[in-house]
């Protein structure tokens, strides 16, 4: 008996940076997908112009054009079969304001961007990212809980897994199939300019081994882990 109802539900997606959606909802994304229930992901902010990451490999930062990520980001969403997908905050200068600078943001102006799209998108459900070392994504966290106060809307609340989490304890598993964690780990080759060596969170072989990790812990082949926030029967 399945958990999680994927017919007819409204799936909210919100992540801090282009590629969380997929390193954590890929997966069940696909099943709500393929019950035509529709899906929107909100990315809180992105780089138009130059960003840099840092290379441990080589031990220095390299830099890559956001006109390329957009087109990751575009080719990611196309292979898991999103066509809703929108920006909060976008960087257009060279200096950045936004990525990276989330809790710069004041949080009441984040929780209000986060409700109109759950007024205009009239979710049924909601997946939010772990608190995680990123400040963005803790930022993003704590506004997103406090934008789905039951008083304002009350439906279901999922919060998913990226990568460096700091406490992240799963009550909920989505097992996957060999075709959804194929099409995943597609989805995430196309974010070319995020992706580090096998031994980097971010990586092909790095999601194939924590779906298997988590699959094992339900005794399937692969899963995804979530954390219950709130469930609306």
């Amino acid at each position: 008996m399945n958990s999680i109802d994927y017919n007819n539900q409204r799936v909210l997606v919100l992540a801090p940076h282009a590629d969380d959606e997929t390193l954590g909802c890929g997966g069940v994304l696909q099943k709500y997908l393929g019950c035509k229930s529709p899906v929107r992901v909100v990315i809180a902010c992105f780089t138009l112009t130059f960003s840099k990451r840092y290379k441990k490999e080589i031990g220095a930062y390299s830099s890559y054009q956001g006109n390329k990520r957009i087109k990751e980001l575009q080719k990611a969403m196309q292979i898991l079969g999103v066509d809703d997908y929108h920006i909060l905050y976008q960087d257009q200068s060279v200096k950045p304001r936004y990525d990276s600078k989330l809790d710069t943001i004041s949080r009441a102006e984040l929780v209000d961007h986060i409700e109109r799209h759950i007024t205009d998108f009239c979710p049924t459900v909601i997946f939010i990212p772990s608190i995680t070392k990123h400040q963005d994504h803790e930022a993003l966290h704590q506004a997103a809980v406090a934008a789905a106060r039951p008083y304002f809307w009350n439906g279901s609340v999922y919060i998913y897994e990226t990568d460096g989490e700091l406490s992240f304890t799963p009550n909920l598993y989505v097992s996957l199939t060999k075709e959804e964690i194929t099409r995943k780990l597609d989805a995430l080759k196309a974010y070319v300019t995020q992706l580090g060596s096998n031994k980097h969170p971010v990586n092909e072989e790095s999601i194939y081994y924590k779906a298997k990790f988590r699959g094992n812990q339900i005794y399937e082949e692969f899963a995804e882990a979530f954390q219950i926030l709130r469930l609306r029967g």
